[in-house]
């Protein structure tokens, strides 16, 4: 089966008044978690923010009716979701199955 991948919202940074509005988001910091399907399942995660710009005149979503749905949307529209689900999933790959140790020589 397929990996699994979830949004995590870690915080929003917001003005807290910008013009007559408030609690106008400036900054997303996300998680993208992947999960694959073992019994004891492989999980990997990316971290990272984004930078969002209210223009006046654009649709505004006042915090407390904003939704997680809302924000991915946003994270949607910036990132390279695939690109990201990529990466993930090439983790889980290496995790399953490494290309590298790590030694620890004695020598001292």
């Amino acid at each position: 089966m397929a990996n699994t991948y979830n949004w995590k919202i870690n915080q929003l940074d917001a003005k807290i008044q910008e013009g007559e509005l408030q609690n106008v988001i400036y900054t997303v910091h996300w998680s993208l978690f992947a999960q694959d399907d073992s019994e004891e399942p492989i999980i990997v995660s990316s971290i990272g923010t984004i930078g969002v710009e209210y223009k006046e005149g654009d649709p505004f979503i006042p915090y407390d009716e904003l939704t997680k749905d809302d924000v991915i949307g946003w994270l949607n529209d910036q990132l390279d979701v695939d690109g990201l689900k990529n990466n993930l999933d090439q983790q889980i790959e290496i995790k399953k199955n490494p290309i590298d140790e790590y030694l620890h020589p004695d020598w001292n």
